[in-house]
């Protein structure tokens, strides 16, 4: 019994520990399901805030455009308008639009309206209301129309309105007086179908920062109560001097879309499945890269190998050659390396091999190419120098060698080396490490731990 209890007391740890690996899985991908359902929804109502702003711009660009039209028949006529109530009563062709007004030096002469008894407008100063001043100075120093509003007007509707100032010269030196076209709002914002956003789970606020108090305004919403931890995505718009936000809210949750329960549901499942696609896949790339470094790099030493040396020199001798440049290639070999690995083992002799390697890479140049030729002997790409540089530079290479013991631990090494000097000239690469290493065995025979430059030098 106590053998069988202690068996169910194992299992049951066992499916305890499986089901919080299970549960924390699925609550990865439920957690993941609802970011990107998120995120998907964040990107949706972006593109509907966008489509929102352009249509808004277009609907108040439409409309104000009838200034235009008014400036451009000012100009016609010379600072007249002939039979401007005709006209007007053609240029108004939307309900949005309140009057249409034409002001010489800022004082109204000509007004058209669709709601009111225009002879009111009759006189008034724009340049004397203080409700008007500041956008009609603006519009005259810009010499662009300047939006004005929302605002309350003297009848109590509140109304944006549209300034453009009329120069009669294309210099716009003389001033001739302001045309207007005043639309009610937010009746003006109709065509935007803002509205619609509700349909489509939406909410929507529009706002500014009034001018005049500095406080934040809201112009237009369809917001029942409002929600401060609501998601929302908003969007400046810029037009006409004004500074207004567009902000959407969406107002359903992540688990109100059916989509998002059915993938919760399969989360589990695929979530392994891509697991394992995915760890296979890194396992991979681990893998080729690993047999790229391979390919290219001297395991030991961790420089080029002699295979890589040759694809890393081959375009630069062909660049060098062109503009008849003159590369050297230097080989190098460790005196009595044998006598290393004989007295004190090869695993010593490695470490001298890579302290080697280590000293010439830090004498040699940036665009130098050194690489491990085989064994204990080194070679050295050297392009665009002459036989004083590749000269000393080898001395470097030979003193930070043979002057300094390789220490290891409580073994001291004192070695020295060869080297072999050749230009590379039209006969290719492989005819000067020919030559560089006859005079690398010259170098050997002459006593070792010495440079020795071939004789076509």
């Amino acid at each position: 019994m106590g053998k069988i209890g202690n068996l169910f007391s194992n299992l049951s740890r066992m499916a305890v520990f499986s089901f919080i690996v299970s549960l924390i899985l699925s609550s990865f991908m439920v957690g993941a399901v609802i970011i990107d359902r998120a995120n998907n929804a964040v990107l949706q109502t972006e593109q509907f805030i966008l489509k929102k702003r352009l249509l808004l711009e277009d609907t108040l660009s439409k409309l104000f455009s009838k200034t235009d039209v008014l400036a451009a028949l000012v100009r016609h006529g010379d600072g007249y308008i002939q039979d401007f109530e005709g006209i007007a009563s053609l240029i108004v062709d939307d309900s949005a639009i309140q009057n249409v007004l034409i002001a010489p030096g800022g004082v109204v002469s000509s007004a058209f309206s669709t709601h009111d008894d225009a002879s009111t407008l009759i006189g008034h100063n724009f340049f004397d209301d203080l409700c008007c001043n500041i956008e009609a100075m603006s519009a005259i120093e810009n010499g662009e129309l300047v939006m004005a509003g929302p605002f309350v007007e003297r009848q109590g509707r509140t109304v944006l309105a549209g300034r453009l100032p009329v120069f009669l010269d294309a210099e716009k030196t003389e001033f001739w007086g302001l045309v207007t076209v005043t639309l009610k709002f937010p009746e003006a914002l109709d065509n935007a179908e803002l509205e619609r956003l509700r349909v489509q789970g939406y909410e929507y606020e529009l706002w500014r920062i009034n001018p005049d108090t500095g406080e934040r305004q809201v112009l237009d919403s369809n917001i029942a109560a409002a929600n401060p931890n609501a998601r929302y995505v908003e969007e400046h718009i810029s037009f006409f001097n004004a500074d207004w936000h567009l902000r959407i809210f969406e107002t359903r949750s992540w688990y109100q879309y059916p989509e998002v329960i059915i993938l919760v549901l399969g989360g589990v499942l695929i979530s392994f499945l891509i697991s394992y696609i995915t760890q296979r896949n890194h396992m991979l790339e681990q893998t080729r890269a690993e047999l790229a470094i391979l390919v290219k790099i001297d395991p030991l030493t961790g420089i080029n190998n002699r295979r890589h040396f040759f694809e890393l020199t081959q375009m630069d001798i062909e660049r060098a050659q062109r503009f008849d440049e003159t590369p050297y290639v230097m080989l190098i070999d460790a005196d009595y390396f044998k006598k290393v690995n004989d007295t004190h083992g090869h695993s010593v002799g490695d470490k001298v091999l890579i302290e080697f390697a280590e000293r010439m890479k830090e004498i040699i140049r940036p665009y130098d190419v050194l690489a491990r030729y085989g064994g204990e002997e080194f070679i050295i790409y050297m392009p665009n120098s002459n036989k004083e540089g590749v000269e000393a530079a080898a001395e470097r290479l030979r003193l930070i060698i043979c002057d300094h013991p390789f220490v290891f631990a409580d073994v001291s090494v004192n070695i020295s080396a060869s080297f072999g000097v050749a230009i590379i000239g039209s006969d290719g690469l492989d005819k000067a490490i020919e030559n560089a290493d006859d005079a690398l065995y010259s170098a050997k025979a002459q006593g070792r731990n010495r440079v020795v430059f071939h004789n076509n030098l």
